[in-house]
C-alpha cells in the first residue's frame, strides 16, 4: 500500500503542470518545477521499491536508486545541521518525515528556479 502511495505522488507535478497551463501559462515550468521538487524524493523511493516486485521492475528500480541517492542527501544533511536527527545513527521513525520535508523544501526551490529560468527564456524568445 505504501508503494502505491509513493508512486501516486507522480500525479502532483502532472496536476501542477495542468493547473499552470490552464490558469497561468506564462509560469507553467515554474509551477511544474516546484510541484516536482516537493515530491521527487519520496517518488524516487517509490521507484526504487519497484525493483523488488519482479524482474520487470529492474529498470524503474535502478532509476529510482540513482534518483534516491541524488535527491535524498540534502534533506539528511539539513536534518543533521538542524539537530533533528542524531549523527552516526540509523534514521528511524519520525526522522524520515523530517528529512523528506526538508528535501521537499530544498528541491522545490531548486526545481522552481530552473522552471523560472525556462519560463523567462520562453518569454524572452517569444518577443
Amino acid at each position: 500500500m505504501e508503494l502505491l502511495a509513493l508512486l501516486l505522488l507522480a500525479a502532483v507535478p502532472l496536476a501542477g503542470a495542468w493547473y499552470a497551463r490552464a490558469y497561468a501559462p506564462r509560469h507553467t515550468w515554474s509551477f511544474t518545477g516546484v510541484a516536482l521538487g516537493l515530491v521527487i524524493s519520496p517518488l524516487s523511493t517509490g521507484l526504487y521499491s519497484t525493483f523488488f516486485l519482479s524482474p520487470l521492475g529492474f529498470p524503474t528500480g535502478m532509476l529510482g536508486l540513482v534518483s534516491t541517492l541524488f535527491h535524498g542527501a540534502p534533506g539528511y544533511q539539513f536534518a543533521l545541521w538542524l539537530g533533528v536527527v542524531p549523527p552516526n545513527e540509523v534514521v528511524s521513525g519520525v526522522g524520515h518525515v523530517y528529512i523528506e520535508l526538508l528535501n521537499g523544501v530544498f528541491w522545490a526551490a531548486i526545481y522552481g528556479i530552473f522552471g523560472f529560468i525556462v519560463d523567462w527564456a520562453r518569454l524572452v524568445h517569444s518577443r
